[in-house]
């Protein structure tokens, strides 16, 4: 997208898709935003290119610290003890 009425055809193309249910466009940074929680990321990718003709990219979001937190809490917390030389027996030495 190069242009506020490239920005445009995009989001009118995806506004009444299955599942979107927000879009906004950005034509100076070349990205489109899209969510919905029953949109089908594949088939908003096609649609896009099927509508423009241009090469679309899909970039996933990042996952919330949310989640990150809970794959930590399921794991045991490690003990760490700390080392200690063998002792010498007495008896062995002789």
């Amino acid at each position: 997208m190069h242009c506020e009425a490239c920005a445009r055809k995009v989001v009118k193309a995806l506004k009444g898709f299955q599942g979107v249910e927000e879009v906004s466009a950005d034509s100076k940074g070349s990205k489109v935003v899209v969510k919905g929680k029953e949109a089908d990321p594949m088939k908003v990718v096609e649609r896009l290119q099927k509508k423009s003709g241009k090469k679309v990219e899909f970039i996933s979001p990042l996952p919330k610290p949310q989640q990150e937190e809970q794959g930590k809490k399921e794991e045991p917390p490690k003990k760490e003890e700390p080392l200690q030389p063998p002792q010498e027996n007495k008896d062995q030495a002789k």
